[in-house]
């Protein structure tokens, strides 16, 4: 897989172990492009469920200030630590080991963009959204694109956030929510 824009354009990034679901760059194009002209620039991101980590470099690549990391396995883990060091952005990025859903409720924000990618068998959207809420841990204008199966609907409400638009491409469907006033802590 490799970054498709920004500073670090072309560099391939470690993919990881068997089971893996890389984004395709098609869906990642897109999704970058939804943010506009100004992209990540300054922001700061969150890559749930991150596997080879490719959105939150992606971000960092395209001028986010700082990307948080979660993924629960290690070798993985080991994986965007070691693209982050070839690509000279290990102090902007940072790997946290464990299951979404605990380390987001863990984790200081506020966080600018949320890429939240877990494997298409499971639906941890709502518990996920849920600690992200609870600890208050989104900007108020956060956007989040919820990767996940194009059979799966995602609900029009998750905690703390709104659906404005769902993209398919293919097996594969994008629900990007937003943070309004009002909707923050299940209002």
């Amino acid at each position: 897989m490799r970054i498709g824009g920004g500073d670090a354009r072309g560099r391939r990034l470690r993919s990881g172990s068997r089971g893996f679901r890389p984004t395709t760059g098609r869906v990642k194009s897109a999704l970058f492009s939804m943010l506009g002209p100004e992209g990540p620039t300054g922001k700061r991101v969150l890559d749930l469920f991150a596997g080879s980590g490719a959105f939150g470099l992606e971000a960092l690549s395209r001028g986010a200030d700082r990307a948080d990391f979660v993924e629960i396995d290690e070798r993985r883990c080991r994986d965007i630590r070691r693209s982050l060091a070839e690509l000279d952005m290990k102090e902007r990025g940072f790997v946290h080991r464990g299951d979404a859903a605990v380390v987001a409720g863990r984790l200081e924000g506020p966080f600018d963009i949320v890429f939240i990618d877990p494997p298409y068998a499971e639906d941890p959207f709502e518990k996920t959204f849920a600690a992200l809420d609870e600890k208050r841990t989104l900007a108020d204008d956060c956007v989040a694109f919820a990767e996940h199966a194009a059979r799966l609907d995602l609900p029009e409400r998750l905690p703390g956030v709104r659906l404005v638009r769902r993209r398919t491409y293919g097996d594969t469907a994008v629900s990007v929510y937003r943070c309004e006033p009002g909707v923050a802590q299940g209002q």
